[in-house]
Parts: C-alpha cells; structure tokens; sequence
C-alpha cells in the first residue's frame, strides 16, 4: 500500500466519559484554544489528519473515534446518536474544555447539535460539514438510509491483507475521489491487523448500519430549537444533497439563529477527503472572526 504520509506530527491517547474509553489524535499546543474534530458514520479520527494538521498552528486539535468507531470502545446499550451526544458532553465536561470549537462531518455534526443541548452555552463556534439537519425524506434512491444500512451489512468486514482492502476500494463510488492521504489513513486507522496479518474493520458492519437505521428516528427540530451560538453549515453537490433553498435548510436558519449556510459547490458526502484544502479555506477563516463563547 503507498505510504507518503508526513513524520508523525500527532499523538495517541485515551480519556474515560460515559461510561466507555474514548480514542483521539491529538496535534498542536496543548495550551492553544481547543478544536474538536468528530468523523461521520463508518470513518474515524485518521482522515482527518491532513486538515487537523494545519488546523494545528493556531489550535489544540482533537481528532476522536467515536463509539463503536477506530480505537473507542464498543458501546454495550446499541447505537443511537443521542448517544454520541451524550459521549460528546461527556468528553468536553471530563476534559475540561472551555468554548471548544467543533468540525462534525455528518454524524459527528449531528453528535455535536445533540452535546450543545446538554451543555449549553458550554461550545464555541461549529462548522457542521454535509450534517443533514432535517428529517426531509431524501431526493435521491441513493440517500436513503435503510438501504444504505442495508448494502452496509453486505460489507466484508475481513480482508487478506490492507492491500487487498485498499486496492479493493479505491475505484468504489465512496472512494474514488478521495485526495491519497485521507484515503490511506481510512485504510490505516479504520482497521486492525490480526494475528494472522489479514485486516479487520474496527468499524463492524453492524455498528455502521445500526446508526444508519436510527437516523431517521432522531427528531432533529427539538435539538435546532434550543441551539444558540454561531453554526457554520457546509454543503456539497451531488444528486440529493441537501440545497440551501431546501425546505430543511430554510428551517435550519429560522431555528438557529446564528446559523450560517455555505454550498461548496462540488464534492460528495465526503466533502472533506475528497477537497481538503477547500474545506480548510472555508472554516479557518469563518473560525478567525468568530469568539468563542466566555
């Protein structure tokens, strides 16, 4: 598998919250402003690593697992996303944080609206990239859920080697636009070797599809109606995609008050592997002019 990924410029820990052991990568100044990073369902903290490195230069970035997810523990209650909002308030209350800033891709944006209501005024600002935050059906037969989960419990959960994995997905529709380096950290933190040198997802295909079938089951609007501070929404463009004249999106912005939208106008679900830089141009200067709550 290519590797010309950078010397290691990041570190590996752990904290206790809600009851279950978190992963995160950790970068920058450990006294520098925080800034958490949380990935959407399926993925990990490792893609991550090209935006929170230059993420970095102005602040503590925390990259984490979520549940079930790379290196975080499995959960023993099942799988929801209140309870990876629950584990987000958790962390933020265990670490101490004050007015961390957020980037939640997807799920982890949505983990992020939920931890804002438990902890209110607690968050600075938060860029929310390709979150859906409504329960809108979806345009498009490929954005609907249930099938997805369905197609998820189909994946190969063991591959022979990384390589088999990462030549094996690369040329798939999720993947194929991926820049090399986030997609070679997915393939890198998103598995395990066993014993025997084959390669395990550390993400099983039942976890994944568990949170896909709960999606549609969150009320979204009662968490939108108590959000406060400033919002940042990033939205790709692809068939069924969310459109900033949607009816969801309409609500979204009538909800949150301090609510931002801003269509990227190209790339996936997986806006922030496939365009990186863009995404980077985006949050940090929207991050700069914005202060984080006292």
């Amino acid at each position: 598998m290519p590797s010309n990924s950078p010397s290691t410029d990041w570190q590996s820990s752990y904290i206790h919250a809600n009851g279950i052991r978190h992963h995160y990568l950790e970068w920058g100044d450990p006294d520098a402003p925080p800034l958490l990073m949380l990935h959407a369902t399926g993925l990990c903290a490792w893609p991550w690593k090209p935006i929170a490195r230059r993420l970095s230069a102005k602040y503590r970035v925390l990259a984490f697992d979520q549940r079930g997810h790379g290196d975080t523990d499995p959960s023993d209650k099942g799988y929801r996303f209140e309870y990876a909002g629950e584990d987000l308030a958790a962390i933020v209350g265990a670490m101490e944080l004050e007015s961390p800033r957020v980037v939640g891709h997807s799920s982890g944006g949505l983990a992020t609206i939920i931890a804002a209501n438990l902890l209110p005024d607690r968050f600075g600002p938060v860029v929310l990239v390709e979150t859906r935050v409504s329960n809108d059906a979806p345009t498009a037969p490929t954005q609907d859920l249930n099938r997805r989960a369905e197609r998820t419990r189909m994946k190969r959960p063991i591959w022979e080697t990384r390589q088999a994995m990462f030549e094996a997905y690369r040329t798939r529709a999720a993947f194929k636009d991926w820049q090399d380096e986030p997609y070679q950290q997915f393939i890198e933190g998103g598995t395990r070797l066993l014993p025997d040198g084959r390669a395990e997802l550390k993400c099983h295909p039942e976890t994944e599809a568990t949170f896909y079938g709960m999606r549609d089951d969150l009320e979204i609007r009662r968490y939108l109606e108590n959000l406060a501070g400033d919002w940042l929404l990033l939205l790709a463009d692809y068939p069924g995609c969310q459109r900033i004249n949607d009816t969801g999106i309409q609500q979204f912005q009538q909800l949150v008050h301090g609510a931002e939208i801003k269509p990227m106008g190209k790339g996936s679900h997986f806006l922030p592997m496939e365009h990186p830089s863009d995404v980077l141009a985006a949050i940090e200067p929207w991050f700069d002019c914005k202060i984080a709550a006292p």
